[in-house]
């Protein structure tokens, strides 16, 4: 029997407390025999994951790796997974109790390729229900030209069979964004839902937390790669996403760096490379402050 979906958890040095609390919450939902799977990708941690198998409806799946990082990891996942919908979910957050049950019920009442929902930040159980769809009746790419992205991979759950060939790309610090615009050109269909159906842990030791100058400008280089391969594509779709990124490069050039002289250094850059100026829109208060700056 093919599962409903298969969920995938990258490990690599997590706390054992924040991956059994992970495990917990995708656990504690009502399954069928044989509707999901959990496949955990343990990517070369120091002490080797071992992991209890629960008698469960679920089945459970344990997968080790040499270290490659979270790309590669999220993709021996995906070519593990047999669920007809994939999600992801790290390993130090949670699905959140009852509200992602409103997003199992998509998967199981609608054939939409793509169902997206929200996240937060303190995990707690007042969560209001949705008060119905929000974008239901789009396809991928009017998503792209119409609304904001949230490009983070375990914001929504998606069909397996739209990725075709596409994967993560390896090395990158900021994968989603690159990966997650061209999931969406491929999805015929996509429901957005109001739930906060996961909960986001911030906490100090992930990648993005590191202030030291090295990690800073390997994550401002990663973000410049990005804008320029996604402009590569030569999709018009895309532009709104584009100068969105573009936007967030900026911003975190000044908050990561507090340099004028950086700033100054890579906006003169994107300028060069037809970047900037930014055209005036109103997709968001920050996009658009620093387009009339930009």
């Amino acid at each position: 029997m093919t599962p409903l979906v298969s969920f995938i958890i990258t490990y690599h040095n997590e706390s054992d407390a924040f991956l059994q609390a992970c495990l917990d919450s995708i656990r504690a939902h009502r399954f069928a025999e044989d509707e999901a799977e959990i496949i955990v990708v343990d990517d070369g941690s120091e002490t080797p994951l071992a992991l209890d198998y629960p008698l469960s409806a679920i089945r459970h799946r344990l997968i080790r790796q040499e270290h490659a990082g979270l790309s590669v990891a999220r993709n021996t996942g995906i070519e593990a997974a047999k669920g007809q919908y994939i999600q992801f979910v790290d390993a130090d957050d949670q699905l959140v109790p009852d509200a992602f049950e409103t997003v199992l019920g998509q998967l199981r009442g609608e054939s939409a390729d793509v169902v997206l929902f929200r996240s937060m930040r303190t995990l707690s159980r007042k969560n209001a229900p949705p008060k119905g769809k929000q974008g239901g009746g789009f396809d991928g790419a009017s998503f792209l030209r119409r609304r904001n992205l949230r490009a983070a991979a375990w914001g929504y759950a998606f069909k397996r069979e739209i990725l075709g060939d596409l994967r993560f790309r390896p090395g990158l610090l900021h994968e989603d964004e690159l990966f997650t615009p061209q999931l969406f050109l491929r999805a015929k269909s996509l429901v957005e839902l109001k739930v906060k159906a996961y909960f986001y842990r911030q906490h100090s030791g992930t990648i993005t937390s590191s202030k030291s100058p090295i990690r800073v400008q390997m994550r401002l280089n990663d973000i410049r790669f990005i804008i320029r391969e996604l402009r590569s594509f030569d999709n018009p779709v895309l532009e709104r996403r584009i100068r969105q990124l573009t936007v967030d490069y900026l911003q975190k050039t000044w908050t990561l760096t507090r340099s004028l002289r950086e700033l100054r250094r890579r906006s003169k850059e994107l300028r060069r490379e037809g970047f900037l100026p930014l055209p005036v829109r109103c997709y968001s208060l920050r996009y658009l402050l620093t387009s009339l700056v930009f």
